[in-house]
């Protein structure tokens, strides 16, 4: 062995090496909770470079956050800084990279975009589909934008066109819907073509038509690598399935990486089947489990392996802890949600006391209404927290505004984002001005940009308000020149100035909120400043805003407490964690009984439990006010499929100590430790 390949597998153990040393030919790398999963596929690629000679720039990695691709990218700079000497693997998500493709060949399709084509996010895409309602009298009420652009997003990722829905989903949806989603999604999808925009969807399904088709520019970019890795396999749907087996093929080189133990994402699509019948898609594929963990102490993987091995979808499997012994499962029985908040924050406040950093400590609940009587509790103790999932930065209306601004520069045909910035700063064009544009671009099949430029020849528009549309398309098309002439860090600071958008806050909101939207302003400004470099264009940051994930915004070394949904946890860790509503109903959720989706639950609650290094805490309460009314539940069925010798019942240190707790197959005791963690 020689010094590099030491340098690469020294840390590793057995399986850890057989899964980086694979050259060619399909590799399934099972990898459970807590097994050094990053550093083998780290590791893996920068063995294929170091020792196999592969070119770096010939190697794609697909993972599904930002995060998790910029971590892998740190680590392969840190373990090959010289080879790679300016040559990388592609590292990024499915959507980064069918936006990086379709923007090189887009142009060369008869489908009348451009590569500054606009990628509209959740929020976006919610609303085109309520105007295009709107628009079809479909009534917003009755049927929910929401649920309907659901239903199209559904499609999408079965790469299900508006013009094979009716056809595909006959039988699987009531009649009337399916004509109505028919309709809308038909309409959605000849405006996005209008607007030169593209939904997350089709970032994936284009790519994967045209691979299917494979044309001559696509083939040529496909044959660019000759090695793809996929992390989080068992999280992928059809689409992104379907998408690695084209980017795969002809040589089969595909390396997946995944838990199907930790598959909690079927409700948006994924299917655990792509990585339980890898196998069968691949019959010539390694397999090499991943069994070692090196997160939780024994009891906690002890109680995990006790629920999962229930379920019966999956691969037999039990991970194997390498730390040592801890304390077991603290079980808390309260009377209702009040006093459970009460006895978590009291919890939380004596870790920080006894010298555990609250940005160790994470409470992971099932839906987000159970955060608010926590973070209640936790105001009055003066414990600082953050939820993981609030209200992300990019959605603040005030970055919305200012995005959309940069939106419409880069691309002057997206209606939607025209719409928001046309009296934002307020211009006296009032709601029937904009539908009397609306309506003359619709009958001209035209945008609302190139109806700006003929303003004059439109219906129902007063000369005042013609005049403030003429001053609107100056402005926009001043700032389009503009920006050929500045950088972008300049740019973006002109534009807010040109558009008098601080004045506008200073007018709509009082001082100290205008104050707290104004330096987000800044905050986005910083942000450019600290991405910029010499050749990094304002589409290129467009895109990587629209592409960001929530989870991309979590940093771990803030010192506040995480609250976050068991969903959001995934992939991250904590030294204690605290799992409050762990009753029937909620964990497992009452809608995933009803849908028969109970396996999916127990590993929403082995995913919990795996987050936590040190300690775990569970709660749950005879009786609690959620939705607008009370209920009852009993304590949840994975709490049963602990063994009782894992679990010690919170009693003797308990807020309330004399009430009788009614689990009584909970065990009290632990010794003066875990006493000493209660008071």
């Amino acid at each position: 062995m020689n010094n590099s390949e030491n340098k690469l597998l020294r840390d590793l153990n057995p399986e850890q090496v057989k899964a980086v040393t694979h050259f060619e030919g399909p590799l399934l790398v099972l990898s459970g909770a807590g097994s050094g999963k990053t550093r083998v596929i780290t590791h893996r690629i920068a063995y294929l470079i170091d020792q196999y000679d592969v070119n770096p720039e010939s190697i794609l990695g697909l993972t599904f956050t930002n995060k998790a691709s910029e971590e892998m990218d740190q680590r392969l700079g840190k373990l090959l800084p010289v080879q790679l000497s300016g040559r990388s693997p592609w590292l990024g998500t499915f959507h980064a990279l069918g936006a990086q493709l379709l923007r090189q060949v887009i142009e060369t399709l008869d489908r009348g975009y451009d590569r500054f084509f606009t990628i509209y996010d959740q929020s976006d895409q919610k609303k085109a589909v309520k105007e295009i309602m709107i628009d079809q009298d479909i009534s917003t009420e009755e049927y929910q934008p929401g649920m309907i652009a659901s239903f199209i997003n559904d499609a999408k990722n079965e790469l299900i066109g508006p013009e094979d829905f009716r056809a595909e989903m006959a039988g699987k949806i009531d009649d009337y819907m399916l004509r109505i989603v028919s309709r809308v999604y038909k309409n959605y999808q000849e405006k996005l073509e209008e607007w030169n925009g593209l939904d997350f969807g089709d970032l994936i399904r284009i790519p994967t038509v045209l691979l299917e088709e494979d044309p001559e520019p696509v083939r040529a970019w496909r044959e660019n690598f000759d090695f793809l890795l996929v992390d989080e396999y068992q999280d992928t749907n059809h689409a992104q399935y379907v998408f690695a087996s084209q980017l795969a093929h002809p040589e089969d080189n595909i390396c997946v990486v995944g838990d199907d133990d930790q598959a909690i994402f079927g409700w948006r699509g994924a299917d655990v089947s792509n990585i339980l019948e890898f196998e069968e898609d691949y019959t010539d594929a390694k397999v090499i489990h991943l069994s070692k963990n090196y997160r939780s102490k024994k009891p906690i993987l002890r109680a995990a392996n006790a629920v999962i091995k229930n379920n019966q979808l999956r691969k037999q499997k039990k991970m194997q802890p390498k730390r040592g012994e801890g304390e077991g499962l603290f079980v808390y029985n309260a009377s209702d949600e009040e006093e459970e908040a009460n006895f978590l924050a009291r919890r939380i406040n004596k870790l920080r006391r006894d010298g555990v950093k609250l940005g160790e400590i994470a409470v992971l609940y099932r839906v987000n209404p159970l955060s608010r009587g926590i973070e209640k509790k936790l105001v009055e103790r003066n414990i600082p927290y953050e939820i993981v999932r609030g209200t992300r930065f990019y959605e603040r209306k005030e970055i919305k505004d200012v995005l959309a601004y940069l939106r419409v520069i880069c691309n002057p045909h997206d209606d939607l984002h025209l719409l928001r910035i046309i009296n934002t700063p307020r211009r006296g064009i009032g709601a029937k001005t904009e539908e009397a544009i609306r309506q003359c671009a619709r009958a001209e099949d035209a945008s609302l940009w190139e109806k700006l430029a003929e303003i004059e020849d439109c219906p129902g528009i007063s000369g005042r308000q013609k005049s403030q549309l003429n001053s609107f398309a100056e402005l926009i098309e001043k700032l389009r020149q503009r920006r050929e002439e500045l950088d972008l860090v300049r740019f973006v600071k002109e534009l807010v100035a040109d558009v008098e958008y601080f004045s506008c806050l200073d007018k709509e909101y009082d001082p100290e909120s205008a104050e707290d939207r104004k330096n987000n302003v800044r905050e986005l400004i910083g942000q450019i400043q600290e991405a910029s470099s010499e050749d990094l264009e304002l589409e290129d940051f467009l895109e990587n805003v629209a592409l960001e994930s929530d989870v991309d915004d979590f940093e771990d070394q803030r010192d506040k407490v995480s609250l976050l949904t068991l969903h959001s946890a995934k992939g991250l860790e904590f030294g204690y964690v605290f799992m409050p509503a762990m009753e029937d109903g909620l964990l497992p959720h009452k809608r995933s009984l009803d849908e028969q989706r109970l396996e999916e639950e127990r590993r929403l609650c082995y995913v919990g439990l795996t987050r936590a290094k040190e300690r775990v805490l569970i709660s749950y309460t005879d009786s609690r006010y959620l939705y607008g009314q009370r209920f009852s539940h009993r304590p949840s069925r994975f709490l049963e499929e602990i063994p009782d010798e894992e679990l010690k019942n919170v009693e003797n240190g308990s807020d309330n100590p004399t009430r009788k707790r009614n689990n009584s197959r909970v065990r009290s005791g632990g010794g003066d430790d875990w006493k000493d963690f209660l008071e």
